[in-house]
């Protein structure tokens, strides 16, 4: 069973698939603002099997883990309060900068001031607008699903062409949690549609893990910089217009589609850039 649970494809596939599908199903009558804890659960389990529950020491990707898991939860604190939908996103996009700035404080330390003053306020752009972008995508949940599908494998793919296996992974298992969820959500007989929507908690589960994992491997990994425009630029295709009295699957994928020409030269020129040069470690 041990070494079942060593594959890579069940870390980063199954077992969040699997984890994210029977939290959803737990979750299904409750309010959409909970549905977050899916996705989140489906990451943890991920993580727990490819890392371990040890938070020491604290390194880089240990600090990711750590923020992509506690910021949906103050989103969700966020979610009860009287606060406008704009004020809780923004509340939720600063706290993301904050943690990109921990994550990558190390690096900033060693960097010339204005170097490190350039970089952190290029990557939390990055980290700002894929945030914001799914904000947006949450108001259509086809979209919101296509979008994090193709976004989330697109990092994937990626980073690992960057030279990180490990954030590759949690990329995947991130695309497999959504898929959990989405099949749950929006394929229960019965459900509007309007109700099957994930939640802010939920779009921040996905997003905020995400953006932090395309913005360290450019510091970490072989990611090129230019390429993070690409990516964010992924989901805010999925906004571009099409019928919605089409099928809710069809929705999903058309999203998921539409994210494909800014992902695929993304990725080209990673594998550009990873041929281009030794290895990043």
């Amino acid at each position: 069973m041990e070494s079942f649970f060593a594959q890579p494809p069940v870390q980063s596939g199954l077992a969040p698939f699997v984890a994210s599908l029977v939290l959803a199903v737990a979750l299904l009558r409750a309010p959409a603002r909970w549905q977050g804890l899916a996705i989140a659960g489906g990451l943890l389990l991920a993580v727990l099997l490819m890392i371990g529950p040890a938070l020491m020491p604290l390194t880089s990707t240990r600090k990711m883990v750590v923020a992509s898991l506690g910021l949906p939860m103050l989103v969700l604190a966020l979610d009860v309060t009287s606060l406008r939908r704009r004020m809780k996103v923004g509340i939720a996009v600063f706290w993301a900068v904050l943690a990109l700035l921990w994550v990558l404080w190390p690096v900033l330390l060693r960097r010339e001031p204005g170097d490190a003053v350039l970089l952190a306020g290029g990557l939390a752009v990055y980290v700002s607008l894929v945030l914001m972008a799914f904000a947006r995508l949450s108001l259509c949940c086809a979209r919101l699903a296509g979008a994090a599908l193709g976004f989330a494998a697109a990092t994937g793919v990626a980073v690992i062409m960057a030279a990180s296996a490990l954030y590759g992974q949690l990329a995947f298992a991130l695309a497999a949690a959504v898929a959990g969820l989405t099949v749950v959500r929006l394929w229960s007989p019965g459900r509007d549609e309007a109700d099957a929507c994930f939640g802010l908690a939920g779009v921040m589960a996905v997003a905020v893990p995400l953006a932090l994992l395309g913005a360290a491997a450019s510091v970490y990994a072989r990611l090129p910089v230019m390429a993070l425009p690409l990516l964010a630029l992924s989901p805010l295709l999925a906004l571009m217009p099409f019928a919605r009295q089409r099928p809710v699957g069809l929705r999903v994928v058309i999203a998921g589609l539409l994210t494909v020409p800014s992902s695929a030269a993304a990725i080209y020129l990673t594998w550009l850039a990873a041929g281009a040069g030794s290895s990043g470690y």
